[in-house]
């Protein structure tokens, strides 16, 4: 399984730019096993500047792949480029735990 997930701070439009912008986005992405989002309400160092933070899982990188491949996976690539280091952080990762 593979995760994708976003750390999401916008300051006072975090909110608004996750349900209204963002979230649509991602719910048109092909190949997506889940999509989960939640508001941030602690960090155990601190260091993580987010209010909300945003996963996607997929089968695999394959599958992720050719998601983010897609027309609707260009859109969200933009998306990203465009707020990257102004409010959102990407982390992808492999699952351990099967």
């Amino acid at each position: 399984m593979i995760r994708v997930t976003f750390f999401i701070d916008r300051g006072d439009e975090s909110e608004r730019y996750v349900v209204e912008t963002f979230l649509p986005l991602l719910r048109a992405l092909p190949d997506l096993q889940r999509l989960e989002a939640g508001r941030v309400i602690a960090t155990a160092a601190g260091d993580i500047r987010a209010r909300f933070q945003v996963d996607l899982l997929f089968e695999d990188e394959a599958r992720m792949n050719q998601a983010f491949a897609s027309a609707e996976g260009r859109r969200i690539s933009r998306e990203i480029m465009n707020n990257a280091g102004s409010g959102m952080e990407m982390v992808t990762s492999e699952s351990l735990a099967g």
